[in-house]
């Protein structure tokens, strides 16, 4: 968690992380709804996705970074980093058994 917020505060330096970097082309100020708070938050569309929002505290909006999953990973909200969908609770919409991962 503490390399994923670095990489949100440091998207430049990223491309030198062993860490998944933000998708620059999709990082933006937020649109009205995307951001409400600062923090971690799912992508509701995609499992394998998640994004943060940033407040530089620099009197604008809040600031959107998109991240991606590792392969085989979904984005778990108990911890905000990615995990392995057999290891989230099983009321989780990205919930996967491990028997239907093979």
């Amino acid at each position: 968690m503490i390399l994923a917020m670095w990489v949100a505060i440091n998207p430049a330096l990223a491309a030198d992380s062993k860490s998944p970097a933000p998708a620059t082309d999709s990082n933006s100020t937020a649109l009205a709804g995307d951001c409400t708070e600062v923090g971690f938050f799912p992508n509701e569309q995609d499992c394998t996705k998640f994004f943060r929002c940033v407040d530089f505290g620099d009197g604008r909006d809040l600031t959107k970074f998109d991240f991606d999953c590792g392969p085989g990973t979904v984005f778990d909200d108990r911890y905000d980093t990615c995990n392995h969908a057999w290891a989230l609770p099983s009321d989780s919409t990205c919930y996967k058994p491990m028997e239907s991962m093979k």
